[in-house]
């Protein structure tokens, strides 16, 4: 019986560090992202069919669009 406690206890451990050290490069991964300058999700221009950050689109009803003269005007 001693034995099964043990090796729950070990595998748990070794769990809880797989965790830990995944929370670790998820946090550099965010922070290099963020210095590189990435926006964030990308949505397509419904109009011309570029595609740009959400922070940069238009949001026209369902759709987004770029805020190119062509494409931010409604038709």
């Amino acid at each position: 019986m001693g034995k099964v406690v043990f090796w729950v206890v070990v595998v748990f451990a070794i769990l809880f560090a797989v965790r830990l050290v995944g929370a670790a490069q998820a946090k550099k991964r965010r922070e290099r992202d963020k210095a590189a300058g990435v926006a964030g999700p990308m949505v397509r221009c419904e109009r011309c069919g570029v595609f740009l950050p959400r922070s940069e689109a238009v949001r026209t009803g369902e759709a987004f669009r770029c805020r190119e003269n062509d494409c931010a005007l409604p038709r």
